[in-house]
């Protein structure tokens, strides 16, 4: 991996996650340290081997700056997917739906007993009858 391919990865995997602001210092800082490290005689490839994966960097500073808010003006992108929020829906939304699956799933069940109680009552009428003969054989 190269440093600039380090430094892109470091930024789209902060991006959405912390602010714009902290986006910009991180990705300065870890320039500013990686051609510190190289001027001191490192090998660019042995200066990104020591500092690792840059998106558990990231991670671990949005972890750590959690309570930071996105820049709202930001794109909301995250490892190049845009987050959704999908449990943000409102508790009469809830109720609806509670109540459309309740119905739906009482309509199966008396449609099944429709179909099944038809030949219940024949089974049960012709184990009535042979117990009544047998009954009234002995």
């Amino acid at each position: 991996m190269e440093k600039q391919e380090f430094l892109d990865k470091l930024r789209l995997s902060l991006n959405g996650r912390v602010a714009s602001e902290t986006v910009t210092d991180t990705i300065t800082y870890y320039e500013d340290y990686i051609n510190t490290e190289i001027r001191k005689g490192r090998s660019e490839e042995e200066v990104l081997a020591l500092l690792g994966d840059p998106r558990l960097i990231a991670k671990t500073i949005a972890e750590t700056k959690g309570g930071e808010m996105p820049d709202p003006r930001q794109e909301q992108e995250r490892d190049g997917e845009v987050r959704k929020h999908y449990l943000n829906v409102p508790g009469w939304a809830w109720l609806v739906l509670f109540l459309v699956t309740a119905v739906l799933i009482l309509s199966v069940v008396l449609k099944v007993l429709t179909i099944i109680l038809p030949v219940l009552l024949v089974i049960f009428a012709v184990s009535f009858v042979v117990k009544f003969f047998r009954d009234w054989m002995n």
